[in-house]
């Protein structure tokens, strides 16, 4: 949430300061040149920045999940296991046990 809204602050400052300077301007890319407005020359590469940077997170993010949902998945199968071999370990040798105070994790 917060992220979501330093997001809409940066956004904001963005928009101020494009549309503060309103000037004229050419591009040249390669071949061609035109003519435009700084405020569209501004808010197209906040755009296509913000683009690049998601294109580079979104992978990222996907691995991230995928690696805590497979810890997650081991982790309850570590538990299972353990509360197994709990069980086991009462049934052969109660005495064990009683020795702890039947503490259990």
């Amino acid at each position: 949430m917060l992220y979501f809204v330093l997001a809409l602050v940066f956004m904001l400052v963005v928009t101020v300061f494009a549309v503060q300077n309103a000037l004229p301007v050419t591009v040249g890319f390669l071949y061609w040149s035109f003519e435009t407005s700084l405020v569209i020359v501004i808010l197209c590469a906040a755009i296509f920045g913000a683009l690049a940077a998601t294109s580079i997170s979104v992978p990222v993010q996907i691995r991230l999940r995928w690696e805590l949902r497979k810890a997650r998945q081991r982790s309850g199968e570590l538990e299972t296991h353990n509360y197994m071999l709990k069980s086991k370990l009462e049934l052969l040798d109660p005495q064990v046990t009683a020795k702890d105070g039947g503490a259990k994790d």
